[in-house]
C-alpha cells in the first residue's frame, strides 16, 4: 500500500503532504520490527512520490537544442525564446549529500505509516527535505536528506547546477509543511 494526498499547486494553505505505507514484511529485521534502514527507503519513496505530484521529475533529460553555443568546451545555451530558462544538454537528477533519521519508537509488519514530507529549505542548487513518520498519531521517527540538483554526463563527475525558477515554484506549496515533533 502506497498512498498519497496532500498539496495542491492552487492552494498554498493547504495541509502537510502525507505518503500512508504499509510496513511490509521484507521491511523487517529478525526482532520483527522494521529494520533502521528502511526508513531511508520510505523517506526516498515519500520524496519522489511529492516530486510526481508537484510535476517535477526525479529525472529530467535535456536534449541538445538549436541555437546551442560551445564556450570553454561546455555547451551554453541561449535564453529560451518564451524567456524561460534553457539548459545544458544532459540528464539532471537529484543526488543526496546528507541523510540522517532518528528512532522514537519501534513499527512492525503490517504497521500502516503516516509519512508527512516537507521542505525545510530550498537553496540555490540545493532541497532539504524533512520527513516525520508517525503510526495512529504516534511520532516513530524523523528524518532530513539534502538533496542536489546536478548535470550528469557520461564521463564526467555530477555538476552542481541551480534549481530552475520554474521547479521552484512548483515546490514552494510544499515548504515547512511539516507539523512540529510532539513533546518528547
Amino acid at each position: 500500500m502506497n498512498e498519497a494526498r496532500g498539496a495542491s499547486l492552487a492552494d498554498a494553505s493547504q495541509a502537510p503532504f502525507v505518503v500512508r505505507r504499509r510496513v511490509e514484511f521484507r521491511d523487517t529485521d529478525a526482532a520483527g520490527i522494521a529494520h533502521f534502514s528502511t526508513f531511508f527507503v520510505w523517506m526516498e519513496s515519500a520524496e519522489h512520490e511529492l516530486l510526481r505530484h508537484a510535476g517535477v521529475p526525479l529525472v529530467d533529460v535535456v536534449d541538445g537544442v538549436d541555437g546551442v553555443d560551445v564556450v570553454d568546451g561546455v555547451e551554453a545555451s541561449a535564453p529560451a525564446d518564451d524567456g524561460g530558462e534553457r539548459e545544458l544538454p544532459g540528464t539532471y537528477s537529484w543526488p543526496r549529500v546528507s541523510a540522517n533519521c532518528d528512532y522514537k519508537s519501534a513499527v512492525r509488519f503490517n504497521d500502516e505509516l503516516d509519512i508527512v514530507v516537507g521542505l525545510e529549505a530550498i537553496g540555490r542548487s540545493s532541497l532539504t527535505w524533512a520527513f516525520r513518520f508517525e503510526q495512529a498519531g504516534r511520532w516513530i521517527a524523523q528524518g532530513r536528506v539534502v538533496a542536489v540538483r546536478c548535470l550528469l554526463r557520461p564521463g564526467l563527475p555530477p555538476v552542481a547546477v541551480p534549481i530552475p525558477a520554474a521547479v521552484q515554484r512548483r515546490l514552494k506549496p510544499y515548504r515547512n509543511r511539516l507539523p512540529a515533533a510532539p513533546p518528547a
